[in-house]
């Protein structure tokens, strides 16, 4: 360690650590560790420790040091429980919501009197701790009492719950707060509704963000996972963007996403590279919509702020993936040279999709997945080439994005908007990337995936790569109700099914609990994988944003922007407020009667396109705009 100290007169003094130092092991922590969690022993006396003199560390290698790039992990809001009841030798405590932390202790106790909190996301049904989905993770925090009254919290871990166990204390002894730990980041976006369903979903997509922006964004904060996992942060990009300044958390993670980065392209699934070798291990493996982060992320970034520069810092990354991604797709002949033929082992498909039950059916549409994906991702590529004066690449990749979905149509439609297989997500991708040859072609597809979702009672059949795109497929395709409908279903599954069964946060499967309240999964071959603080299909919560309330960028970091908020699903009014570069934008509409009115705010130096239920439209130039028109 090294501080360096800079006085009012100039002068300079650095004082580091080197032999003088004097160390012990028999300080307080007495364990720690993210997964487990941590053992305090408040007795300890320092000054009967066992102490020697620090011992240089010889290193074999030669790591380049770097200052601190990240935005801090924080303490953030803190909260009472709502109930405490007593269950055997434990006390249960309930905080009313989900979240990711640690919780303070102020107790009255004895020296030597040892006091466990144990932590969980949901109950049994007999009303004790399910540990059961925490895996291998103990999430367990032990403090052992000095004399009299103290406050304690642990500060080298941390764990994801709504529910705590304390043992070894009586509830008149002891007081407890909870502690919300996440990255230090600005909120800068909001939304609100006149269905206050939709504000609860709000309400959790943002809560699940902040469970999982620690210092990387994790998957999950619970159980013994909590990884940087790329397909998550890959779709949710443009939700969290809209609600959070999220440039120094990003770029800080895209150096790390560039140094994991294989010579051939390939990027692991997480990143940091923890516990999953592969694509890590295998040249040129990449795997689609995971390793898209490379790609989706920046891109975000771009259009929230309108800073190029993260788009250059990334080409070349960018373009060292898409040509293994590529690499994936050329051992067919003709037409299938461009269908990504990798097995469906070796990729996540349609990740959790709830239409069908296993792994492996999820796995075995990467061929649509997969190849949707890299239509996609060379076509972003292809975009950013062009800002960035590369125009011999964005020609190759333009031809790339054109050639692959022309493959996609020919070889998995009818060449008429109908799959030859048919499931949500096999539709979403090409209506949403605009992959069918023409607007009509995409009408009728929009339309078949609306009889599908109509079929399927409006609920959703999506996993990880159609979920954020669905309703947008509908939406501007001519199945606005359609829409409507799936976003409003509180049928299982759906995302209003998890806030009528009371969810605080995003879960990582649409069932994750049954009308009774208990986990249905059972042993389906994904070793109790469920999460209730998962934030990938939040990314929804664009949908929210950009067709209800209405407000997208025409133009990198809202330059331009649009106002077109789509009515429908009884909403009577929205509202959207983000911060840009040059000010906060924001909407707000209501109607009443046959009568829509809207109010928009536009900043100073950004012009805004207004679009009006009945077909109308005008310019707006900086300030505050009111505009009516009839909806009869």
């Amino acid at each position: 360690a090294e501080l360096r100290i800079t006085y009012r007169d100039g002068r300079t003094e650095v004082i580091g650590t080197d032999e003088s130092w004097q160390v012990t092991e028999d300080g307080p922590v007495r364990m720690a560790d993210f997964y487990d969690g941590e053992t305090y022993d408040a007795t300890t006396e320092l000054d009967k420790a066992n102490w020697r003199s620090a011992v240089q560390e010889r290193l074999r290698v030669k790591p380049k040091l770097m200052a601190d790039y990240g935005a801090d992990v924080k303490e953030h809001e803190t909260f009472a429980p709502v109930s405490c009841k007593k269950l055997g030798n434990a006390l249960i405590y309930d905080f009313g919501q989900n979240f990711a932390g640690v919780v303070r202790l102020t107790v009255t106790g004895k020296r030597g009197q040892k006091i466990t909190i144990r932590h969980s996301e949901v109950l049994n049904p007999d009303g004790t701790l399910n540990t059961a989905f925490l895996r291998t993770a103990k999430a367990t925090a032990t403090y052992i009492c000095k004399e009299g009254r103290q406050t304690w919290s642990p500060r080298l871990t941390y764990m994801g719950f709504r529910y705590i166990s304390v043992e070894g204390v009586r509830e008149e002894d002891v007081q407890v707060t909870g502690v919300m730990l996440y990255s230090d980041i600005q909120q800068t976006g909001s939304f609100r509704c006149s269905n206050e369903m939709l504000n609860r979903l709000q309400e959790n997509i943002v809560r699940s963000a902040k469970s999982n922006f620690m210092d990387i964004p994790t998957d999950c904060p619970q159980r013994d996972e909590r990884m940087g996992w790329t397909g998550d942060i890959a779709v949710f990009a443009p939700t969290a963007v809209f609600n959070f300044d999220m440039n120094r958390f990003l770029d800080k993670w895209l150096l790390d996403v560039q140094a994991e980065q294989l010579p051939t392209g390939g990027l692991p699934n997480t990143v940091p590279v923890q516990g999953y070798g592969f694509p890590a291990t295998m040249p040129k493996m990449a795997v689609a919509w995971w390793g898209d982060a490379c790609v989706l992320v920046p891109w975000a970034q771009y259009m929230a702020q309108g800073d190029a520069g993260v788009l250059r810092r990334m080409y070349p990354t960018m373009k060292k993936y898409v040509n293994a991604c590529r690499f994936w797709c050329g051992f067919g002949f003709g037409k299938h040279r461009y269908l990504w033929e990798m097995p469906g082992t070796l990729g996540f498909g349609d990740w959790v999709a709830p239409d069908v039950p296993q792994m492996s059916q999820w796995q075995g549409r990467i061929k649509w997945t997969g190849t949707a994906s890299l239509c996609n991702t060379s076509a972003l590529l292809a975009k950013i080439a062009d800002i960035l004066g590369e125009t011999q690449d964005a020609k190759h990749y333009r031809l790339l994005s054109e050639k692959t979905a022309d493959a996609y149509c020919s070889l998995l439609t009818d060449g008429n908007g109908k799959l030859l297989e048919e499931f949500q997500t096999a539709y979403v991708l090409p209506i949403y990337l605009n992959m069918f040859p023409t607007q009509q072609i995409r009408e009728k597809a929009a339309a078949n995936l609306a009889a599908l979702a109509k079929r399927n009672d409006w609920c959703i059949g999506t996993g990880f790569p159609g979920t954020p795109y669905i309703l947008f497929a509908l939406c501007d395709n001519g199945q606005v109700d359609a829409a409507y409908h799936m976003l409003l279903n509180t049928k299982c599954p759906s995302w209003l099914y998890e806030v009528k069964a009371g969810a605080t946060t995003i879960w990582e499967r649409w069932d994750g609990l049954d009308e009774n309240g208990v986990c249905p999964i059972g042993d389906d071959g994904t070793d109790k994988m469920i999460s209730y603080n998962h934030y990938a299909s939040g990314a929804v919560g664009d949908f929210l944003y950009r067709r209800i309330a209405g407000i997208e960028p025409t133009e990198a970091g809202y330059k331009t922007f649009r106002v077109k908020p789509i009515l429908g699903g009884g909403l009577t009014s929205a509202a959207a407020k983000v911060r840009t570069p040059y000010g906060d934008a924001s909407v707000q509409w209501e109607t009443a009667a046959d009568t829509f009115t809207v109010t928009v705010c536009v900043p100073v130096g950004t012009r805004c396109e207004l679009m009006l239920p009945d077909g109308t439209s005008q310019i707006l130039a900086s300030g505050t705009h009111t505009a009516t028109c009839s909806i009869s």
